[in-house]
């Protein structure tokens, strides 16, 4: 589903639900101004709420809500060659087509009705009725408004009881600026022309704003003569504009029975109170959405296993007590965020240096990334070290917090130029890797077909990482079907570099993401150019080679 349709969706249910509401609750009553700054309001909050995005953020009972910094660290065990999404090319669906047709016939359709109110300006003679304008022509058969015009036939006069009475309802729709109600709900349904409920409101709108001009009318005058008058002038009249507020609008019989009724609808306060509760589901429905910031980091830190450690160096425990976390002031966002002594690098160099990888891990084959929350405080110190997110077990946890509570002072956030306190989040992924390669002349033999895992001098791409990521980021295309999917992750291709260099053997390795993305991860690889090829002993051999690639869509 494109942007544009969920849109679309979203727009018809949160209008659909309004107006119902509308429909069994505030329809046909006399609370005629309501009703239509009602109406109006639904259409704007229809448009806009599905456009909003509030993030939510979820933390522990009793913590505040907020943004953390995320530190952005580089993978250590492998290089992962990251391929966002292409920018697609314009294409133009018949759908799409269809669509914007549509619209230009709405849209023109606005605009012949302009021409020909436009004409009638023209064309009859104008006389001025401070502060606005009344149009006599022969060809209007009914009185209309539009802006500050009220057009009247030039063969009726205005000075007889039935005269003066169709013309204070046309004074009242300039007064209540009814045209531009009308201009407003004619734009939005020649744009959201698929939407029913934005039509069904627009026809609401122009009856409410007859509801509002038979009212003032007819106060301290003659109800039966006046319901007379809309009766015989809808009878004479012929075909109107659909921008205009016309005087013999139909239904007729609704405008009598609203202009006769004298009951009082029950609980007519609790009806438009009950509106509240409604507005908010739907506020909250549509317009809220779950924090993903920790869900969308660009790197995490890879923590291999080399050699599992038989008992993990202790902790280094800080001396100095905590402070009570509800005297001090926490930081979300500085304008100087808080750094690793020695910045990146140096926190990498850091964490791979002394994070050791849990027996109980190993044994269980349990990886996956720990998220590590915690507060660098004004004089750099590192407390109120915790996890956040699922707990993955096997000592992950306990080892992340050991070692990121042994980190020494980092220095300190800074807002308005002083230190601050300010919260931050390091994301560790510890993955189970495969031992090291032996020492050069101690490599493990080939296989039965000659094949190499291990060799002094591994197989590279001609130009190095820097070209190789280069030809992957220009070559490979994100297939649209995964594109359509939202279907993302690491794709492992294997394949083998001969002794002359050649690429063979290509497939892909682990489980399967879909939408086109091993097919299309095997098509550039097996594309590419000869490579360097790895060297045993000083010759060239044929070596297995696995190459990892990152499929991301840009949000």
């Amino acid at each position: 589903m494109t942007p544009f349709l969920a849109y679309l969706v979203k727009v018809i249910v949160c209008s659909g639900i309004l107006y119902a509401y509308y429909h069994l609750a505030l329809r046909n009553n006399r609370f005629h101004q309501w009703n239509r700054f009602y109406l109006l309001a639904i259409t704007v909050l229809s448009l806009a709420v599905p456009l909003l995005r509030i993030p939510l953020s979820f933390t522990g009972a009793g913590a505040p809500d907020f943004y953390v910094y995320t530190a952005q660290v580089a993978t250590l065990r492998e290089q992962v060659f990251t391929v966002a999404a292409a920018p697609e090319t314009p294409q133009f669906s018949l759908s799409a087509v269809l669509y914007g047709i549509v619209i230009a016939l709405m849209a023109a359709r606005i605009g012949w009705g302009y021409f020909k109110i436009l004409q009638l300006i023209r064309t009859g003679r104008i006389e001025p009725l401070r502060p606005y304008r009344l149009v006599l022509s022969q060809q209007i058969t009914a009185p209309f408004s539009f802006f500050r015009f009220i057009f009247w036939n030039s063969g009726v006069s205005a000075a007889t009881p039935e005269g003066r009475q169709m013309l204070r309802h046309e004074i009242v729709h300039l007064q209540e600026n009814h045209s531009t109600d009308k201009l407003f709900m004619e734009i939005v349904t020649a744009v959201c022309w698929i939407n029913p409920f934005f039509h069904l409101i627009k026809r609401e709108l122009s009856l409410v704003h007859e509801f509002i001009a038979d009212k003032r009318s007819v106060e301290n005058g003659d109800v039966a003569a006046y319901a007379q008058t809309i009766l015989h002038t809808a009878l004479q009249a012929g075909p109107s504009f659909h921008l205009i507020n016309n005087f013999s609008h139909q239904p007729i019989k609704r405008r009598i029975l609203m202009l006769t009724q004298s009951r009082r609808f029950r609980f007519s306060f609790l009806r438009r109170a009950l509106i509240v509760p409604v507005a908010l589901l739907i506020f909250s429905s549509l317009a809220f959405v779950t924090d993903e910031k920790i869900d969308r980091l660009s790197e995490n830190l890879n923590i291999p296993v080399t050699q599992p450690e038989t008992t993990p160096p202790s902790a280094i425990t800080d001396t100095i007590p905590e402070p009570d976390i509800t005297k001090e002031e926490i930081f979300t966002f500085v304008e100087q965020p808080p750094t690793f002594p020695g910045g990146e690098e140096a926190l990498n160099k850091y964490l791979s240096g002394n994070i050791r990888y849990p027996k109980e891990a190993i044994a269980k084959k349990i990886g996956g990334t720990v998220f590590v929350s915690f507060i660098v405080m004004n004089d750099g110190r590192v407390l109120f070290v915790k996890t956040a997110g699922a707990k993955k077990g096997g000592g992950l946890e306990e080892e992340a917090i050991r070692v990121v509570k042994a980190m020494p002072k980092w220095k300190p956030g800074k807002q308005n130029g002083r230190n601050v306190n300010v919260q931050f989040n390091l994301p560790i992924r510890f993955t189970l890797a495969p031992p090291p390669p032996p020492a050069p002349g101690k490599g493990k033999g080939p296989d039965k077909d000659g094949v190499f895992t291990f060799v002094e001098q591994p197989p590279s791409f001609k130009g190095g990482d820097n070209a190789l990521n280069q030809y992957l980021a220009t070559n490979i295309r994100y297939p649209s079907e995964a594109a359509k999917k939202d279907v993302q992750g690491i794709v492992f291709v294997s394949f083998q570099v001969d002794k002359t260099g050649v690429i063979k053997n290509v497939k892909t390795v682990g489980a399967k993401k879909g939408g086109g993305l091993e097919e299309e991860a095997i098509r550039v690889v097996k594309n590419m150019p000869d490579w360097t090829p790895g060297k045993q002993d000083g010759k060239n051999v044929a070596v297995q080679f696995n190459l990892p690639i990152r499929f991301t869509l840009q949000k």
